[in-house]
């Protein structure tokens, strides 16, 4: 795992966080923003739902995200899995408390 892009993501977590990948609904997805704190341009993460469409660091959402993030696949898709499932209000502490997990693992 990068720690330092990982530790990078969990302080810069927006004050709100989407369920799901689009931008929407008041901000990002814990992915979305994962990405968008890499420097991917919303633009290429809206050229499709699921993946990211750009040539030379394209693919998957999720596979993506753990490529940049040196994480594996199944701890990606847990933390979009926890964005998704967590209350709106309480979406912010609960990814940024996995994340500290990852961390400290």
């Amino acid at each position: 795992m990068d720690r330092e892009r990982v530790q990078h993501l969990r302080d810069s977590l927006p004050r709100h966080l989407n369920a799901g990948i689009l931008m929407g609904d008041g901000g990002f997805c814990i992915l979305g923003w994962a990405l968008f704190v890499l420097g991917y341009h919303p633009i290429t993460m809206y050229a499709n739902t699921i993946a990211v469409v750009e040539t030379a660091r394209g693919g998957p959402a999720v596979d993506v995200v753990a490529r940049e993030y040196g994480m594996a696949r199944e701890q990606v898709v847990a933390l979009a899995r926890l964005n998704d499932a967590t209350p709106t209000d309480q979406r912010v502490e609960a990814v940024r408390g996995a994340l500290d997990t990852l961390l400290q693992g």
